[in-house]
């Protein structure tokens, strides 16, 4: 028969003696502690496996789970009012047993000290994102009702408010950390895309005047420096063979189509400038596009001519120059322990610029083949160098 309630006379049961308040004190105090522990713990799992699925083993935490609500259990019915199994044995026990939990917290938490952590700075990437998320849109909103109607009705506007709403309503319906997080932060892109799209607003006329205005000029140059292909074909033809600039043949008729396409895109531009300056800058960057090419293509026709003149003058200089790169490189391997790995292939660059000097023995030379097979060793062995010097670093 239990020391904690005797059979006094006649029958009579004795009261059961109950643990102290002191007692109770340490069991509430040890209760509080493990379930902060634990409120710790938990979310942190819960994220790291969000972020990186697998890390944390399950069953390491659904061991620890179940040895933590094994004690909260006992720990419920010991602090039931009037509990008869609130004896001073077994408080004790369960303070015990909750200290066995910390431990055994202490344990977990070093075993995936580096997965914890990363749960805990996921947790709080997500939260920033969720708060600052909110904030930029309230901001972008306020400016948006603020906006003169002729702002909010440009398209770029639009568009950029359109994908504010989209980026809200995913932001709203967002959940699980990640999508929390990636949801927070396209909500802060799109509301700082629609800020800065009104605060240009006020200034985009006078900025699409301005670039049609630079592209027209940028144009006549274009149409200018075209002029003067004829006569730079004729000197490579004169000077050359035909090899040499063959490829250069359909230069005039691309550069045309790409001046007529930008003279569209300008005028475009010049209607769309007073009443959708947005829109008269998009076509405007069309125009510049195909200037660009138009610029590129005509700069492969002066380019030619002065580089062959300059490799008919030495061919051997510019040989001369990749074979220092090769040597370079050979050295470069034989200094690091490479040379089993790239030996060969830095021997096979070496017979290729052989292999090109034999364009150069014909009646007509082919320059420009030679020049061609020269510039391709250059860049494997830039390629190759990058890769040793990756290797050298690991």
């Amino acid at each position: 028969m239990s020391s904690n309630s005797r059979r006094g006379l006649f029958g009579r049961r004795q009261q059961t003696i109950r643990a102290t308040a002191a007692q109770f004190a340490a069991l509430t105090d040890a209760f509080f502690a493990t379930e902060s522990r634990m409120g710790e713990i938990a979310p942190a799992v819960r994220a790291s496996r969000a972020v990186a699925p697998g890390r944390i083993p399950q069953q390491d935490f659904d061991a620890l789970r179940d040895q933590y609500d094994g004690v909260i259990s006992t720990y419920l019915t010991l602090t039931a009012d009037g509990s008869p199994a609130a004896t001073p044995q077994a408080v004790d026990a369960c303070v015990r047993s909750f200290n066995d939990v910390a431990a055994a917290m202490n344990r977990f938490s070093s075993t995936h000290q580096k997965a914890l952590y990363d749960g805990h700075e996921a947790m709080a990437a997500a939260t920033r994102a969720q708060r600052d998320g909110r904030v930029a849109a309230t901001r972008a909103l306020a400016a948006f009702d603020r906006a003169a109607p002729e702002h909010i009705r440009l398209g770029s506007v639009r568009a950029a408010a359109d994908r504010l709403t989209r980026a809200t309503a995913a932001f709203e319906a967002a959940s699980g950390i990640v999508e929390q997080q990636q949801t927070g932060d396209e909500l802060i892109a799109a509301a700082d895309d629609l800020e800065q799209r009104l605060g240009q607003a006020p200034g985009l006329a006078a900025v699409a005047d301005r670039t049609i205005r630079s592209l027209r000029t940028r144009a006549d140059a274009v149409t200018t420096r075209l002029e003067a292909v004829p006569g730079v074909m004729s000197q490579l033809l004169r000077d050359f063979s035909g090899e040499c600039s063959a490829d250069l043949v359909s230069t005039p008729e691309e550069v045309r189509a790409d001046l007529s396409a930008a003279g569209e895109r300008l005028d475009r531009a010049t209607t769309l400038a007073g009443s959708a300056p947005d829109e008269a800058l998009d076509a405007a960057e069309i125009a510049r596009t195909r200037l660009t090419h138009a610029d590129a293509a005509l700069d492969r026709v002066f380019d030619r001519l002065t580089d062959l003149r300059e490799v008919r003058r030495d061919p051997g200089e510019a040989a001369a120059k990749v074979r220092f790169r090769v040597r370079d490189a050979q050295n470069f391997a034989l200094g690091h322990g490479l040379e089993r790995e790239w030996g060969s292939v830095l021997d096979a660059q070496g017979q290729r610029i052989d292999r090109a000097a034999t364009t150069l023995e014909r009646i007509h030379p082919d320059y420009w083949s030679y020049l061609t097979q020269l510039r391709a060793v250059d860049t494997r062995i830039t390629e190759v160098i990058g890769r040793m010097r990756e290797q050298v670093a690991r």
